[in-house]
């Protein structure tokens, strides 16, 4: 590639780059104003400055529960989609059956509805008719049968550019069908593990409809519903919402910058070869 190329490629990679990063700085550079302030000039820096609106967030959205309510849902959401996923795709890599053809087609069938489609049967059963609502462990379940289509998606298609010949030799030296897979085959899931974990992580942790139909008291509320404290029928206070918002997205970006490496590298994979 021409120095000229490079040039104009870094150029337009940096237009880009300002086009995505600008609401995100408008996000942070509001959350040290007064609301009123915001509205006023919502362009301009903070004529004010002030670090009210993080305490006003943290507190009135009950922030600490939320905080947890949030990570219990994700981090066992993730752990039981990892676990179920990577075998199930492994097992249909591994196994050629035809009514294993027939189950993956429905897997991929049921990533085409959206979740609109399940919304309504959903709620009348589990909340309505069984009394399940403001559960955090029955979210859970939902989450994990949402998100385990996609994952054993992306486990099969990565599963299957890893040789059978080490499922062979485990076999000779007396290993078994799972046996195998924990042993040698799961290390070897790394980079599609990080990948899905990361794509169903934000999925979840960033989840409001879902989890505003099941969770409505306070103390089963989540980061995302909890920031519907500011809004009300008259009056939205804009500056410690956008501080709530700043706080909720923190540990996502952090989790999202480590295993990024892994993700270009696990959706090619998967996806591919698949």
């Amino acid at each position: 590639m021409s120095k000229t190329k490079k040039k104009i490629l870094f150029v337009i990679t940096l237009v880009v780059l300002i086009i995505f990063m600008v609401p995100f700085f408008i996000l942070v550079n509001n959350t040290f104003k007064p609301t009123g302030e915001f509205i006023k000039t919502p362009f301009a820096l903070p004529k004010n400055f002030t670090l009210e609106n993080y305490t006003v967030a943290i507190d009135r959205m009950n922030f600490w529960k939320a905080l947890y309510n949030t990570a219990f849902i994700t981090v066992l959401t993730v752990v039981f989609n990892m676990l179920v996923g990577s075998m199930t795709g492994y097992f249909f890599a591994r196994k050629k059956w035809k009514v294993n053809k027939i189950v993956f087609g429905s897997f991929l069938a049921s990533m085409v509805a959206p979740f609109q489609v399940y919304m309504i049967p959903l709620v009348r059963i589990y909340a309505g008719k069984f009394g399940l609502s403001n559960n955090l462990l029955m979210v859970v379940y939902i989450a994990v049968g949402l998100n385990l289509p996609f994952a054993v998606f992306l486990y099969k298609g990565f599963t299957e550019g890893i040789p059978e010949e080490l499922d062979e030799a485990a076999r000779i030296d007396g290993c078994g069908f799972t046996r195998t897979f924990f042993r040698i085959i799961m290390p070897l899931l790394k980079p599609i593990i990080i990948t899905v974990t990361v794509f169903v992580a934000m999925g979840v942790w960033n989840d409001y409809l879902m989890s505003s139909l099941f969770l409505t008291k306070t103390h089963t509320k989540t980061l995302a519903i909890a920031i519907k404290t500011f809004l009300t029928n008259h009056s939205a206070e804009y500056s410690p919402m956008m501080a709530g918002l700043l706080l909720g997205i923190l540990p996502m970006l952090a989790f999202y910058l480590i295993g990024q490496k892994y993700i270009i590298e696990g959706v090619v994979a998967g996806s591919v070869k698949g």
